[in-house]
């Protein structure tokens, strides 16, 4: 709670954006303008601002409301955001040779930001979904590109090196197999954190605003 007068010394901006924050955070407009009468503002021109916010909350979540149209054009945004974060991530490992585990974060951000922008700013629930889906496979492609080049570096300095490289395409069966068994061991806790972090980051991005009446 604002200390008494703090109102009156606000911008319109900063007190229109400090009542969004608590609509958003889940407080109906009765609290809201119980706050601001608390704080030094007129129950009339509370009344007033906390209407004129909610009013403007609602119109940009009506726009911003999920539609079955949305969901392949998201899915699409998903997968291309996947594809560039994903491909920026293993190449900047293998140009290092330092994996930078921070940018599988940057991969859940963007994906999350690809599926919004794709979905012609729609949110909701499948958005989501798809969201915190492409930025996994996004981080899985990423590791992917990496052990594919490093695993056949390995093997080009062995003798018969580039015959048994060949058995190793980039979407071979052989080599998935070899991936995914050592996916397990190349997964350490900071991979784990990081991958916590793109899927909140993902999951947070197209949520859908929610408003108490």
């Amino acid at each position: 709670m604002q200390d008494k007068g703090e109102v009156g010394t606000q911008s319109k901006e900063e007190m229109e954006g400090m009542i969004a924050e608590q609509l958003g955070s889940g407080k109906n407009r009765t609290e809201v303008v119980r706050n601001l009468t608390q704080s030094g503002m007129t129950e009339s021109e509370a009344n007033q601002a906390v209407e004129r916010v909610f009013f403007q909350m609602k119109k940009t979540a009506g726009e911003e409301e999920f539609s079955g149209s949305a969901l392949v054009p998201g899915i699409l945004g998903g997968l291309v955001a996947a594809l560039i974060g994903g491909a920026i991530w293993a190449g900047i490992a293998i140009g290092t040779e330092y994996e930078l585990g921070i940018l599988a974060w940057g991969i859940g951000l963007m994906c999350g930001v690809g599926v919004v922008l794709f979905a012609g700013g729609k949110k909701g629930f499948p958005l989501q979904l798809v969201a915190v889906v492409t930025s996994v496979l996004g981080i899985v492609m990423g590791k992917y590109g990496m052990f594919y080049y490093f695993f056949h570096q390995g093997i080009m300095q062995e003798e018969n090196g580039a015959a048994v490289a060949a058995e190793y395409g980039l979407f071979s069966g052989n080599m998935m197999q070899v991936f995914m068994q050592s996916l397990p061991e190349m997964a350490s806790p900071y991979d784990l954190l990081w991958v916590g972090l793109a899927v909140f980051t993902a999951w947070g991005i197209p949520k859908a605003s929610g408003l108490n009446s």
